[in-house]
C-alpha cells in the first residue's frame, strides 16, 4: 500500500480529475455543471479556457432576459425559451469537454498501467473506486441541499427501487453500472446515428410512397413542389443534425456495462412474465428449466435428426416441408372454388420462419417458474391463423359478459345499486391460454362458423370437415426451434398466436353457460368478464361464494379458479414506465402522462381516490425522470379539459395518415405530415439472441452477387430464404431467361458467379420496402445490371440518390461500439 500511497501523491491530478469526469456523466448535476468545472480547472489548468466560454455564454444569457420590462406572459414565455436555450448550450459545451477529458484519462491510464504489474493494476483501480464513491457521495449530498434551498422545501430525489426492476439470480456480481442501466427497463432506446443511410432513405420514399397512395389519381407518380421540398429539408436537417451528434441519454460507464453484459455468454437477460422488470438468470440454468417444460410429451415432442426417409431434419427443410403441406392444401380449395382468389394469396405463404420458443420467469412465485412462449410470428401458418381469427370475429356474436375495456366497467359498477347482502369477487384463470383444451374450443368454434353459415349462406364456402382441417393446421403440430434443437408442438395454444385469445374467449363463453345451471344462479346480480378476469356481485355470504367456487373449479379439469376478495396492486408493478431520457418522440412520453390522469379520472369514484391517484401517478412519473413541473401541469391540464371541455365535431373532410419513420431525437422539422415515430436500437435488442438462439435461416435480404471477370454486379431482394433464392439463380443456368444473374455467365465465356456466397446488403420484413431498398443499392452500384422493381417518387429521387451522410465515413457508432 505504501507504493500506492506514494504514486496517489504523485499522480493525485489525475485522480482528481477521473472523479470530476465520471461525476459530469451523471445527468442529475447538469444545474451544477460551472460548479464542477471549476473543481477540473483547479487541477487541470489547460480547461481554464473553456471555463471563460461557458462564463462569457452565462453572462449573454442575463443581457438576453434583461429586456423584457414590463413582465408578461408572454415575456415569460420568452424568456423561459431563453432559459431553456442557454441551458441546453452549456450542457452539450460541457459535454464534449467531457469527452476529451475522457480520451485523455484513457491515454493516462494505459500509459500507467504499462509501468505496473496485474496486482498494482488491481490496487490502483480499488483506489480509484473508493475516490470515486467518495466523491459522488459528497457531490450528491451537497446537490440534495442545494435543491432544498432552492426549491425552499423538501425535495426527495426518488428513483425506481432497483430491487423491484432487476432481479439478479445468475452467478454473476452486477455492478452500479450494469445495474443502472438495467433499471432504465429492457425497452429504453438508446439513442443513435443515422448508421445506415439505405435505411434512412427506404424511410423517406416510403413516406413518400404512403403520400402517394392518398391521391385520388392513382397513376400520378410526383408530389407537388410543396410537399417535395418538406420532405427535403427533413431528409437534409436529419443528415446535418446528425454530423455532430452526440450520443447523451448514456453515459460512457452505462455503455460499457452494456458492452461486458453483452460478451457474457453465461448469462441471459429477458422481461419478466409480468411487470416490467429484468431478470438474470444463468443461461446453464435456463436451458435446464426450458429441458424441463419441453420434456412433457403430451405437449412437445422432439423432431429426430433424420426423417424416415434419412434425410437431414434441418431447419430449412422442416419449414419448406410445412409450408409446401399448407399451399398444397390450399391450392386444392382453390381449384374447388372453396377459396376466392383474395383468400388464397393472403394465406399462401412463402418465405416463412421457423416458430421460436423463449421464456419468461414468473418473479414472484416460488423457485421463479418459466412461462413458455412460442414465437409464430411469419411462421408458415400465421396467416391462416389470422383469417381464422378474422372468420371467427365475423361469425360470432359478443357474449352478455362482454366488456371493452377497464372505462366501460366503471361506467357499469356505478349504475349498481349494492345492497346490505351484496359481496364483490374476482375470480382469475391460472394459465388459462395454456390450459385451454384445444379439440374443444376448436369444436365450439366450428359450429360458431357453421350456424353463422346457415343464416347466410355466402359467408363461407367451407364445409365442417374443411374448416376442422384448416383449424388443427393452423393451431396443432407446429414446429419450433429452441437454440438448435427442433421441437414439434402437438398441444395447447401457443400465446402468440392470433388464434390463442379468441379460441380461450370461445371457451370460456362455452363455461359461463355451464354457469347457468348453477343452483343458487339467482344469487349472482352482476357477471362482467374480461379474457380471464371476471367480477361478480354476489348476493349471499361466504359459504355461498365457497359453493360458487367449487361449482366453476367442477366444470372442467384443465381449469383452475381463484378468488380474490380485494383490489390490490400487483406485486409485479414495478413502477417502470417510458423512462424520460429514452430516445423516444417527447410527444409520447407527454401522451404517457394524460393517459395515466385520462385513466384515474374515468376509474375513480371520488375526488379522494382521484387526488391519490394522481399523487402516485406524479410520484411514478418522477421516478422515472419526468421534470416535476411538467408532470404537474400536464395532469392539472388533463383534468380542466376532462371536466370542462365540450366535445367538438371536426368539420374537416380531410383523410388524416400517418407515416412511420425511426426515431433519431429532434432530427425532424415541424411539417404538416403526421409523423408517428418508431422505436430503434432498444437494450432489449442487445440482449435477445442470447435468450432466443439464433436463426439459422436468412430471409427478407437485399443482396449482391459479383462477376468473378468483370465489375457488373446484380442487386436482387428475396423474402425467401437466401439459400433457396440462391438456389433458382443457379437453376436459371438450365433455363435461360428465368435468371438475369445466370443469363450473365451464359452470355459471357468465362464469367462466374458464386451463388453459394452471396453478399448480404440489407434485411427487411417487407416486401415494398425491400423492393425500395433494392432501386437505392442498384443505384449505389452503377454498374448492376438488374431490373429496378420500384420507381422512386419523382421530385425526391435525386435527393435519395445524391444524399450522403457521415455515419458512412464514421466507424463507430453506438450500435458498433455495444455489438
Amino acid at each position: 500500500m505504501s507504493y500506492i500511497n506514494q504514486f496517489d501523491n504523485e499522480n493525485k491530478i489525475h485522480f482528481r480529475l477521473l472523479t470530476a469526469i465520471v461525476l459530469l456523466f451523471d445527468k442529475t448535476i447538469v444545474p451544477f455543471i460551472e460548479k464542477l468545472l471549476i473543481k477540473i480547472a483547479r487541477n487541470k489548468e489547460d480547461i481554464e479556457d473553456e471555463l471563460k466560454i461557458v462564463q462569457k455564454y452565462l453572462s449573454e444569457k442575463e443581457q438576453a432576459i434583461s429586456y423584457i420590462v414590463p413582465w408578461t406572459e408572454d415575456d415569460d414565455k420568452i424568456y423561459q425559451q431563453h432559459q431553456r436555450h442557454y441551458l441546453q448550450f452549456e450542457y452539450h459545451n460541457e459535454f464534449k469537454q467531457v469527452y476529451k477529458l475522457e480520451a485523455e484519462n484513457k491515454k493516462l491510464l494505459l500509459t500507467i498501467n504499462t509501468k505496473i504489474n496485474a496486482f498494482e493494476q488491481k490496487l490502483l483501480k480499488q483506489h480509484f473506486d473508493r475516490l470515486k464513491q467518495k466523491e459522488e457521495t459528497k457531490i450528491k449530498s451537497i446537490h440534495k441541499d442545494k435543491i432544498q434551498r432552492l426549491s425552499k422545501g423538501n425535495v426527495e430525489l426518488e428513483q425506481v427501487d432497483i430491487k423491484k426492476v432487476v432481479h439478479n439470480i445468475s452467478s454473476r456480481e452486477l455492478s452500479a453500472e450494469e445495474e443502472s442501466i438495467l433499471s432504465k427497463g429492457l425497452q429504453f432506446c438508446i439513442e443513435t446515428k443515422i448508421k445506415d443511410t439505405t435505411e434512412f432513405k427506404t424511410d423517406i420514399e416510403m413516406m413518400a410512397f404512403n403520400i402517394l397512395k392518398q391521391l385520388e389519381e392513382p397513376e400520378t407518380k410526383s408530389l407537388v413542389e410543396h410537399t417535395i421540398n418538406c420532405i427535403k429539408r427533413a431528409a437534409h436537417q436529419s443528415l446535418k443534425m446528425n454530423k455532430n451528434k452526440i450520443i447523451m441519454n448514456i453515459n460512457p460507464n452505462e455503455l460499457s456495462a452494456l458492452r461486458s453484459l453483452m460478451k457474457d455468454k453465461t448469462i441471459v437477460i429477458m422481461k419478466a412474465d409480468k411487470g416490467s422488470s429484468c431478470i438474470i438468470m444463468d443461461k446453464e440454468q435456463y436451458i435446464i428449466k426450458v429441458k424441463v417444460l419441453l420434456s412433457v410429451e403430451t405437449a412437445f415432442q422432439k423432431i429426430k435428426d433424420k426423417d424416415k426417409h434419412v434425410n437431414q431434419n434441418t431447419t430449412e427443410n422442416i419449414v419448406k416441408m410445412m409450408e409446401n403441406k399448407l399451399n398444397y392444401r390450399i391450392n386444392d380449395f382453390k381449384k374447388c372454388k372453396r377459396l376466392t382468389e383474395q383468400e388464397y394469396n393472403f394465406i399462401r405463404t412463402s418465405g416463412s420462419r421457423c416458430a421460436v420458443l423463449f421464456c419468461q420467469p414468473k418473479v414472484y412465485k416460488q423457485g421463479m417458474p418459466l412461462r413458455p412462449i412460442i414465437s409464430t410470428t411469419n411462421n408458415y401458418n400465421y396467416k391462416l391463423a389470422k383469417y381464422l381469427t378474422i372468420l371467427l370475429e365475423k361469425a360470432r356474436t359478443k357474449p352478455k359478459s362482454y366488456i371493452k375495456d377497464s372505462f366501460t366497467f366503471a361506467k357499469l359498477i356505478q349504475q349498481q345499486k349494492p345492497q346490505r347482502n351484496d359481496i364483490m369477487l374476482s375470480l382469475d384463470i391460472e394459465s388459462l391460454f395454456t390450459n385451454t383444451p384445444v379439440h374443444e374450443a376448436i369444436n365450439l368454434a366450428i359450429k360458431i362458423i357453421m350456424k353463422k353459415k346457415q343464416e347466410d349462406n355466402r359467408f363461407t364456402m367451407l364445409n365442417e370437415e374443411d374448416l376442422k382441417h384448416r383449424f388443427y393446421l393452423a393451431v396443432t403440430n407446429t414446429p419450433f426451434r429452441f437454440y438448435n434443437e427442433l421441437y414439434l408442438q402437438v398441444d395447447g395454444v401457443s400465446m402468440d398466436s392470433p388464434l390463442a385469445p379468441i379460441l380461450a374467449d370461445i371457451f370460456m363463453e362455452h363455461i359461463e353457460q355451464e354457469l347457468e345451471k348453477f343452483e343458487d344462479n339467482n344469487k349472482i346480480k352482476f357477471y362482467r368478464r374480461y379474457v380471464d378476469d371476471t367480477f361478480i356481485i354476489f348476493n349471499g355470504k361466504q359459504g355461498d361464494i365457497d359453493k360458487l367456487l367449487n361449482y366453476v373449479n367442477s366444470l372442467h379439469p384443465n381449469l383452475k379458479f381463484t378468488n380474490e376478495p380485494q383490489f390490490y396492486r400487483k406485486k409485479t408493478h414495478t413502477g417502470r414506465l417510458l423512462n424520460w431520457s429514452s430516445c423516444q418522440a417527447k410527444k409520447y412520453k407527454i401522451g404517457l402522462i394524460k393517459t395515466l390522469t385520462f385513466r384515474a379520472l374515468s376509474i375513480c369514484s371520488s375526488e379522494t381516490l382521484l387526488t391519490e391517484e394522481c399523487n402516485i401517478i406524479e410520484k411514478t412519473l418522477v421516478k422515472n425522470e419526468y421534470p416535476v413541473k411538467l408532470v404537474k401541469r400536464k395532469i392539472n391540464n388533463t383534468i380542466q379539459q376532462f371536466r370542462f371541455s365540450q366535445p367538438t365535431v371536426s368539420k374537416s373532410l380531410k383523410k388524416m395518415f400517418f407515416v412511420p419513420l425511426t426515431y433519431y431525437e429532434k432530427t425532424y422539422p415541424t411539417t404538416k405530415v403526421m409523423f408517428c415515430f418508431k422505436k430503434d436500437l432498444t437494450i432489449n435488442k442487445l440482449f435477445m439472441k442470447n435468450y432466443k438462439g439464433v436463426d439459422p435461416m436468412i430471409i427478407g435480404v437485399i443482396y449482391k452477387l459479383s462477376c468473378s471477370k468483370c465489375s457488373k454486379v446484380y442487386i436482387g431482394q428475396t423474402q425467401l430464404n437466401v439459400k433457396e433464392r440462391m438456389k433458382q439463380h443457379h437453376e436459371g443456368l438450365k433455363d435461360p431467361g428465368k435468371s438475369s444473374a445466370a443469363d450473365h455467365m451464359l452470355n459471357n465465356a468465362y464469367h462466374v458467379i458464386n451463388f453459394k456466397d452471396p453478399e448480404i446488403l440489407g434485411r427487411d420484413i417487407s416486401k415494398k420496402r425491400l423492393e425500395i431498398k433494392e432501386t437505392l443499392c442498384t443505384i449505389k452500384y452503377n454498374n448492376a445490371y438488374n431490373k429496378i422493381s420500384h420507381e422512386l417518387a419523382r421530385g425526391i429521387a435525386y435527393a435519395s440518390r445524391s444524399t450522403r451522410t457521415p455515419g458512412e465515413r464514421e466507424s463507430r457508432t453506438v450500435e458498433q461500439q455495444t455489438t
